[in-house]
């Protein structure tokens, strides 16, 4: 008898891997962004006192192939993955790191200043600073006879 070793999560590994690739439909109860490419860095947003913050992973992408933009209240990030040359993919048994381009868009809340939106980059993280504007506080306005 031979035994054999199954995994239960590489289907459910398989499934990612091919929707991330675009084949199948993606679903999002979130209207606020919009995304695509060739594969897709995994974000997250922290709502902190001051700021929004957020990190993006991106690991194997330099500096120069980063462009965050901001228009219309939308934050833009996108970039590319650059391929290896064609002779240093000899001898790969298995390749499952996507490359190519991506591309992720954010509506951002009405409380941001866009002109201090600054981004890092460091091990592989991009991290992007949206400073909140100051609250503007209610005021009461006399009425005259």
């Amino acid at each position: 008898m031979t035994l054999v070793l199954r995994d239960p999560w590489r289907m459910m590994n398989s499934w990612r891997k091919e929707m991330d690739e675009g084949k199948w439909p993606r679903f999002s109860f979130d209207d606020s962004q919009v995304e695509g490419g060739d594969w897709l860095p995994a974000v997250d947003i922290k709502e902190e006192e001051g700021r929004y913050l957020l990190h993006a992973d991106i690991p194997g992408v330099k500096p120069e192939d980063i462009e965050v933009s901001m228009e219309n209240g939308v934050l833009t990030i996108k970039g590319e993955r650059k391929h290896e040359k064609s002779e240093e993919k000899e001898g790969y048994t298995r390749i499952e790191r996507s490359h190519g381009s991506f591309y992720r868009r954010f509506a951002l809340p009405d409380n941001v200043d866009s002109t201090r939106i600054s981004a890092t980059g460091k091990d592989g993280v991009l991290e992007v600073s949206i400073p909140k504007t100051e609250a503007v506080k209610p005021r009461r306005i006399e009425v005259k006879h």
